[in-house]
């Protein structure tokens, strides 16, 4: 890490004399109006700088003191759809005039920080969604992935309440990127049941993009990324805070945040600190169903599912006329107990009640997080260079007590079971340019080296050390306003250096002498190329159509090429296998979608050919280790992934929005001829939306809102996986600003499963278990805006 801070250090200082030869002083101006040519009172910001400034009565804006070189802007105004578009400034000063059109349905024509080009959807050949910070608060579901359920597409595995991660088409683990701030996030994503350690506070944007996405990022982009960006900054002389608080009742959960963020001057700095603290939770049932055995679930709260989160973010940095360049440091720490019934046998014993529902007991995990990320955007004559770069330390601990059969009299662990340590350096750069109004380019490299460390008294994976990087060239080319093409190519090299593993073999804690050899040592190497094309083109004025063919790839992870024990989380013995090749995809895209002034429809059909795709199935054989049954491999099949979306957002009248959004996925493995595990079941989500009148300028914005979830039966499964029937469930609320004064608070009081209704979710890892889900919820949340200057 030291290394890469000199390097870009002696960089930046070897241009500062560039960044001060070039020429300021010239100037933006510009109007904003409407369809009937009246002046708007948008808001007009250069993405690049940071900047942004509002429209006067007549419509006009204007920026001072500008670089020459290109710059993006995004025009913005309530009940009209944003506006994107390129400006090049070379010799003199720039005069702009710019239309907007009105809209009664939000859409997510803002930019896309996700691609590199920064610009709208309509450019975009592949299917991207934008979630903003009110989209996210109102969907607060305790963790960050579970806001995220609301897309159609995209799905979430759930251990319990506090662990959950996305799913996209049907696909999950290290098939899917999370970028935060421009830096892929790096865990233990390879297990079902390790979270994201994000702060779902701590999110003021989210991109979700559908479909291969390894040109631009590299392996694990198979299934698509989600990008999390960082909020805009402070204008001049800004200081803002917050206070968030939420109450949810059926696991008691209490959440705190609080934040500030500001600009002094050409300094740009943030900060968030997050307490969660939750308890077992409730399901709808007393008693649950293991292997022909019925089991007690006393007070219908599954025993030791608690937990409690303590998170924080600092953010500080520079904003210039060059661009900006900031330090980001950010640590998740989480400590949440396991349902005592997941690790072993499920016994009326170990589920017996401890007399508290807030305790974190035997079996648990302890999970922490520490991200130090510096990213940098600057204007360099015509081109914009972007390098970001990020250590990572995720620290992961299994605590449960030791079986007999596994460790020695003075075992040095004592209660810890299993210990993850993986440290992450990245290194990513993107040199961009403006062809005129015909399009732009970019060329880039990714970069990471990994290190894991083990230890504890049971083996999962081995020691190991991974370097992977690569080179893209991407081109967008527009031959009209309304047809844009993209293209581009990737090479990408890897290299894994995987240690030997020898497990001491005990007998009634008595060593026996003889060491069992878990995995050997593995070295492999590996090469790809990928590519990809697609186009956007609007037509008849109201379609928009997009098609995107790409070939994604992705490089088996030392995990599976070298897993060998107990992984207790997926109640099963995993084994590895070093001979596993890349993963390798080719993959379609079309997305065709209708918007007027009161109506807007998407379809989004996708087709996915994978060859040598690597899942773990289970093998004919009974596991030696205790605490286990039947041994599950990692296995190489080919197989094929399609389905498609239907999203639909309809205003009739004034204030008031019908929306709904379907999913659909089906695999199936070429090879088996069965469906592939963890698959997704059909589903549809549709609701209603009312925006009630002003009372006494007393309460404000106010909204009321429900929806209906309707998830089909799931028999499409794989061998040794259960079916699952389908279900129905409820959600409603209201929220909206109270004025205290001159102090506005924002309230939102909401029920999810608002029936009670008793059901299983396929994705979650208690499915198993033949464990419900959560019963009903009622969560009310607050949040006080604070301007401090």
């Amino acid at each position: 890490m030291t290394r890469y801070l000199l390097f870009l250090l002696f960089f930046l200082t070897s241009f500062s004399s560039i960044l001060r030869g070039q020429q300021t002083g010239y100037s933006l101006n510009g109007i904003i109006r409407d369809d009937n040519g009246d002046g708007l009172m948008a808001i007009v910001s250069i993405h690049e700088l940071g900047k942004a400034t509002i429209a006067d009565e007549e419509g006009f804006f204007q920026f001072e003191n500008l670089r020459p070189g290109s710059y993006h802007l995004h025009i913005t105004h309530v009940g009209f759809r944003a506006e994107n578009k390129n400006i090049s400034i070379l010799d003199a000063d720039r005069f702009v005039e710019l239309s907007l059109k009105e809209s009664a349905i939000q859409l997510e024509s803002l930019t896309i920080e996700a691609n590199p080009f920064k610009n709208g959807p309509l450019e975009q050949s592949q299917t991207i969604m934008v979630l903003d910070r009110d989209f996210l608060e109102r969907n607060n579901g305790g963790t960050f992935a579970n806001a995220l359920e609301k897309l159609p597409g995209i799905s979430t595995i759930n251990t319990g309440v506090g662990i959950s991660k996305p799913v996209i088409r049907g696909m999950s683990f290290n098939r899917i990127m999370i970028n935060d701030r421009g830096i892929k996030q790096e865990g233990q994503q390879w297990g079902a049941d390790h979270g994201l350690e994000i702060d779902p506070f701590d999110v003021d944007r989210v991109e979700v993009v559908k479909g291969p996405s390894s040109l631009l990022y590299g392996s694990d982009g198979m299934a698509g990324v989600i990008n999390i960006a960082p909020p805009a900054f402070k204008q001049d002389n800004e200081i803002e805070g917050s206070f968030t608080s939420m109450y949810r009742s059926n696991n008691d959960m209490f959440s705190n945040s609080i934040a500030v963020e500001g600009n002094q001057g050409d300094l740009v700095f943030g900060g968030r600190f997050t307490m969660q603290d939750f308890a077992d939770y409730r399901v709808p049932a007393d008693q649950f169903n293991y292997a022909g055995f019925i089991l007690p679930i006393f007070e219908n709260r599954l025993k030791n599912t608690a937990g409690r989160e303590r998170h924080f973010s600092t953010m500080a940095g520079a904003k210039k006329d060059w661009g900006y360049s900031t330090l980001t440091i950010s640590r998740f720490d989480q400590e949440a107990g396991i349902f005592a019934g997941a690790v072993g046998v499920p016994n009326s014993f170990n589920l017996r009640h401890d007399g508290n529902f807030r305790n974190i007991d035997i079996p648990r995990q302890s999970n922490q997080h520490l991200k130090v990320l510096w990213n940098n955007s600057i204007l360099i004559n015509d081109y914009w260079l972007e390098l970001d770069m990020g250590y990572q330390k995720n620290e992961r601990r299994e605590f449960s007590r030791p079986h007999a059969q596994e460790v020695a009299p003075d075992n040095p662990f004592g209660n810890l079971a299993l210990s993850l340590v993986l440290d992450v350096w990245t290194a990513n750069a993107r040199i961009s340019k403006t062809h005129g109004e015909k399009g732009q380019s970019i060329f880039g490299f990714n970069s990471q080296y990994s290190i894991n460390r083990q230890s504890g008294f049971e083996f999962l994976l081995p020691n190991f050390e991974s370097l992977q990087g690569g080179l893209f060239y991407f081109r967008e080319h527009k031959f009209t306003q309304d047809f844009v093409v993209n293209a581009g190519l990737r090479l990408d090299g890897a290299y894994h250096d995987i240690e030997e593993h020898l497990q001491p073999i005990y007998e009634r804690m008595r060593p026996t002498g003889e060491m069992d050899q878990r995995n050997p040592d593995i070295q492999r190497e590996f090469f790809n190329g990928s590519g990809s094309a697609g186009f956007s083109w609007v037509f008849l004025e109201k379609f928009n159509l997009k098609f995107n063919v790409g070939s994604a790839y992705r490089i088996p992870t030392p995990i599976e090429l070298s897993s060998n024990g107990v992984h207790h989380g997926n109640f099963r013995h995993e084994v590895g296998n070093a001979t596993l090749e890349r993963e390798r995809s080719y993959q379609t895209d079309l997305n065709l979608a209708y918007s007027s002034k009161k109506f807007l429809v998407t379809f989004s059909p996708f087709f996915g050919y994978y060859d040598g795709y690597i899942y773990l199935a289970p093998a004919p054989r009974f596991s030696p280790l205790p605490g286990s049954s039947i041994i599950w491999e990692y296995r190489q099949n080919n197989a094929i992934f399609t389905g498609g979306e239907l999203m639909t957002n309809i205003s009739p009248l004034k204030n008031l929005t019908f929306n709904l959004g379907a999913e659909y996925v089906y695999n199936q493995n070429l090879d088996t001829g069965l469906p592939l595990p963890l698959t997704p079941p059909f589903s549809v989500l549709s609701g209603v939306e009312y925006k009630l009148p002003n009372i006494r300028n007393v309460f404000d914005n106010l909204y009321v809102f429900a929806e209906v979830r309707q998830a089909a039966d799931q028999n499409r499964v794989d061998r040794n996986e259960r079916t699952t029937e389908g279900y129905t469930l409820l959600e409603a609320g209201l929220g909206g600003d109270v004025l205290f004064g001159k102090q506005e608070v924002k309230f939102q009081l909401s029920g999810q499963n608002l029936t009670n209704a008793v059901y299983f979710n396929h994705l979650s890892r208690y499915r198993l278990l033949n464990l419900p889900e959560q019963g009903r919820n009622i969560s009310f949340s607050i949040k006080v805006p604070l301007t401090i200057r």
